[in-house]
């Protein structure tokens, strides 16, 4: 019986040795056989038959021995009972260890979904840093047109402001070039009517002796000797001449500041109604009619002036001046409007061809901005099918989605106004560009 006891224990111990690593690592977590500990001895084996009756029939096998106190103390075991006990142990044990093993496989299946659903959030997060850095970079470039079309528009201003002030002091030139020829045209018939007046004067004049080399008087008469009341009659008159003289130059350039007004506001008015685009047909009739009046009126008084010429008194030369410039203005104004006629009929043709360069211009412009936005939806839609593809969840998919359709749809918006806005700002442009070159060409002819 003892050899019994000592070959039983060790079957369990090849079995446990000749297994794997997972029964192995079972065993020595487990504690279930140790060689240093011995279980049963033959002092206490009647203890250790008892304890395995009653741990067997805990687990609901059949007793080592049934009767453990009966006899003379031998040990009459049931072996049958005995090995099938141990077979299901060995059973159980098996049914646990590959329970085990299924634990392990499914912890290490959770564990690999877990890297993998990291590894995807790594990728998406990256995505994201990517989609934000493009999202800026475009920000940026946005940015940048802004300032360029700022800083355009700026240039623009100036040069408007700069175009306005030639146009002024052109005009400012132009006023003080023409007062300055009326000026002068207005002492040279003062001086030929004051050459007039002394040569009628000197018709007057009485036949007499002629004495030569004689400083003679401004009245004509002869000099008379010099004294003391003379002398003082001469200076008082000399006083008097030339307190005349003053009045009466102040008396003419006051009459010359009344003339030069009235002319110069006549010629505004008139320019004003040349340059209005807005004047209606039966008053250029009106006017050329009464301008054609005025000619022959004109062209008269000039003639009657020509043959009277050293017959005129002041006022009579102020009056024919005053006529002569009215009368240059208005073949002027009729030459001028002859001028418009015509550019009216070849205004047409110019802005036409203008107008068709220009919308090629543009055409040419829309195509290259429609193909940047098709590039830039396709680089969208491809980046969308990356993402798409990607494992992720439908609800943030349609929201990266709808994110960036609506970006790109407001960018789209904003671009369309601003080219809608630089186009009509050239249109006007060029159309006031065309009525300056217009009214430029008027002046000059």
């Amino acid at each position: 019986m003892p050899e019994s006891t000592q070959e039983f224990p060790d079957i369990p111990n090849d079995s446990y040795r000749n297994k794997g690593t997972p029964l192995v690592h079972y065993t020595q977590s487990t504690n279930f056989y140790s060689p240093i500990s011995d279980f049963c001895t033959e002092d206490n084996i009647p203890e250790c038959i008892l304890y395995l009756n009653q741990e067997a029939a805990s687990l609901g096998f059949p007793a080592v021995q049934p009767d453990p106190d009966g006899g003379d103390g031998g040990l009459d075991m049931d072996v049958v009972s005995l090995l099938n006990s141990m077979y299901a142990l060995l059973e159980r044990h098996h049914r646990v260890l590959r329970a085990l093993d299924q634990l392990e496989t499914e912890r290490l299946r959770s564990i690999s979904d877990m890297q993998r659903q990291q590894l995807n959030q790594g990728r998406l997060k990256d995505q994201l840093e990517l989609t934000k850095r493009e999202n800026a970079r475009l920000q940026e470039r946005e940015r940048q047109l802004q300032l360029n079309i700022k800083s355009l528009k700026k240039c623009l201003k100036n040069e408007r402001d700069e175009v306005q002030k030639l146009q002024n002091i052109r005009t400012s030139s132009s006023m003080q070039y023409n007062h300055d020829m009326k000026r002068k045209e207005r002492e040279y018939y003062k001086l030929k009517e004051h050459l007039n007046q002394l040569l009628i004067d000197k018709k007057d004049n009485k036949q007499a002796i002629e004495v030569l080399n004689c400083v003679g008087r401004p009245d004509g008469r002869r000099g008379q000797w010099k004294t003391r009341r003379t002398e003082a009659r001469h200076e008082e008159e000399m006083y008097q001449t030339l307190l005349n003289d003053f009045d009466n130059r102040q008396r003419e350039l006051m009459l010359e500041n009344v003339e030069l007004r009235k002319v110069l506001q006549q010629i505004k008015n008139e320019m004003i109604g040349i340059l209005s685009p807005k004047k209606s047909n039966w008053r250029e009739a009106r006017q050329e009619h009464g301008g054609n009046q005025d000619l022959g009126s004109d062209e008269e008084v000039v003639c009657n002036a020509g043959r009277d010429g050293l017959e005129q008194s002041c006022e009579q030369a102020r009056e024919e001046l005053t006529n002569s410039i009215r009368q240059q203005w208005r073949k002027l104004k009729h030459h001028v409007e002859n001028l418009d006629s015509q550019a009216s009929l070849v205004q047409p043709r110019d802005s036409e061809v203008m107008a068709k360069e220009a919308h090629d211009r543009e055409m040419e412009q829309l195509r290259q901005e429609i193909q940047q936005c098709k590039d830039f939806i396709h680089t969208q839609q491809q980046l969308l099918q990356q993402q798409l593809s990607s494992p992720c969840d439908e609800e943030t998919a349609s929201l990266l989605k709808d994110c960036y359709m609506l970006e790109e749809k407001e960018r789209l918006k904003e671009e369309w106004n601003a080219f809608d806005e630089q186009r009509k700002n050239f249109t006007s442009e060029r159309k006031n560009f065309t009525e300056a070159a217009i009214r430029l060409g008027r002046e000059i002819m």
